[in-house]
């Protein structure tokens, strides 16, 4: 995909291919939190939670590869916003969970729309075949890069990572 040029570091085919991926992932993530009026690390952190349903700061932490000082701060944010609360852990009652709010739930629902719709502008060209082996093909990529998919997206209700 491209070329060799002089001392900079080339990538071709598939690995080229991630990373043009990755770089159109990160693009769209900053483009719909910039939308929504949030950064791109309480994006992520949204993300998380609203896969989880449910999340203590420590997974959460573990999960984003933010440490416990910036989900703190990043949920005292979205707390303050009133898209996370903060609710007791009724087995540790030095632990709580991180959830959505109504709120929180509304505008989640919205960001995964739009992100449907725009992966659905690419899925549309695709047949529901090449959509599963894509699918499986990206995660068997992931799994090979040492991503735990069962323990990675933990609480998530994404099948083609259960059976993958």
């Amino acid at each position: 995909m491209f070329k060799e040029s002089g001392s900079v570091q080339v990538l071709e085919g598939v690995t080229a291919a991630v990373i043009v991926l990755l770089r159109a992932l990160d693009k769209t993530r900053a483009g719909m939190a910039a939308e929504a009026g949030l950064t791109g690390s309480e994006i992520r952190v949204l993300f998380r939670i609203s896969e989880a349903g449910r999340v203590t700061p420590k997974t959460l932490a573990g999960s984003t590869g933010l440490s416990m000082g910036a989900v703190t701060a990043i949920c005292d944010r979205l707390v303050a916003r009133n898209v996370v609360r903060r609710v007791a852990n009724p087995a540790d009652r030095r632990s709580l969970f991180l959830e959505l709010t109504l709120a929180g739930e509304t505008l989640m629902d919205s960001i995964y729309g739009d992100f449907r719709a725009r992966v659905g502008t690419a899925q549309g060209q695709m047949s529901d075949e090449e959509q599963s082996l894509l699918a499986a093909q990206l995660l068997s990529i992931a799994a090979a890069l040492g991503y735990d998919l069962e323990d990675g997206l933990a609480g998530t209700q994404i099948p083609a990572v259960r059976s993958a």
